[in-house]
This record gives C-alpha cells, structure tokens and sequence, in this order.
C-alpha cells in the first residue's frame, strides 16, 4: 500500500517533516521504503517544490542509502523546527549540520521563468538532502522562522507556517474538523439532558 502524503506547506523542508504522522497514539514514518521516497520525490517535482532541471543531469535513483539519509536529515530538521517553534531561536549546532549537507552538492543555478534555480552538481542523493537542507536555512533566515508553528492538536507532530497568526491546526480538513468534533462531543455530553 502506497503512503499518502499531505503536503500543505510548499516548502520541502516542512514537507520532509511531515512524513511522519501520529496514529491511535503511535508515530507513523509514511518514508518506510523506496516506493514511499520516489513517490513523495515525484509529487514534489509534480507540484513545483523541485523543478525537473534540478536533477536532469544527475544519474542514479533513490535507493536504501538516500532514504536513510533522507531520514537522518529529517530528524536534524525536526528538531531545529521543534526547537525553533517552542522559543523561536534556531540551535547554532544544528544549522552547521544544515549546512554540511549543502557542502555536499554546491549549486549552480539555471534561469527559469523569471527567475534563478539552484542546481546541485553533485549525486542524486547529495543533491536532493542538499535542496531540503537550503529549503530549511532559507526558513531560519528569511524571517520566517516566528511564523513557525505546532499544530494544536495534542496528538498531531506536525508544523506548519501561518504569516496571519490566525491559523491553529496544520490542516483544516485534518485536525481542525478532528478538533472540532471533539470539542462539540465534549460539549453535548456535559450538557444535562431535559
């Protein structure tokens, strides 16, 4: 059965924290084979969050070793954004390690539709945890990091960005409505019946 990926953020960063999910009370790691990592990669590219020029010219495909690695700059990620989203300052330590990962495919970049594009010049695997990691250094530099937020729901780990401050849950159609019910079931049973 192939995952299914909710991908709310448009930034791959945030996306790449998202796979993994709280079920019945256990988290959930929607990145669990290769299947799961070249479907998520594919969605992204289709949505724009990678463009194709990006990896034209890399050989290789996603195999063991990217996931794992995949999963390794997740947990860099999830905990700097954690961390970040309790008290709004990035850890020093863990933006060097974000930047480790840059190192490892320098960019060129290609004109598209206006605008330039980093293009990682190194392996597929560099490549992708290199465009992720840059996607997570310009959220802590480009004033982004106070609009950072946890979902409010207690089971859910996601995060999210909301610019208006207004926005509590990570989706509306996902916790919202799970909150809302909750919250109106709570209601009717401490209402005394006549």
């Amino acid at each position: 059965m192939r995952a299914k990926f909710n991908f709310f953020s448009g930034n791959p960063s945030l996306d790449l924290i998202n796979t993994e999910e709280m079920r019945r009370g256990k988290r959930v790691d929607l990145l669990s084979n290769i299947d799961d990592l070249i479907h998520w990669f594919q969605t992204l590219v289709h949505m724009g969050a990678f463009s194709q020029e990006q990896f034209a010219d890399l050989g290789g495909q996603p195999d063991e070793g990217v996931l794992n690695a995949l999963k390794t700059l997740r947990a860099i990620i999830r905990e700097l954004f954690e961390k970040a989203a309790n008290n709004g300052i990035p850890p020093l330590e863990l933006i060097e390690k974000l930047e480790l990962f840059t190192k490892n495919a320098p960019f060129a970049y290609k004109y598209k539709e206006d605008r330039l594009i980093p293009v990682p010049t190194g392996s597929f695997q560099s490549s992708l945890l290199s465009l992720i990691a840059l996607d997570a250094l310009d959220i802590c530099t480009s004033g982004k990091l106070p609009e950072l937020h946890r979902c409010e729901n207690p089971q859910c780990i996601w995060l999210y960005l909301d610019s208006t401050g207004k926005r509590k849950w990570c989706s509306m159609k996902l916790c919202g409505n799970r909150m809302k019910a909750s919250r109106f079931k709570l209601k009717s049973e401490e209402q005394p019946e006549s």
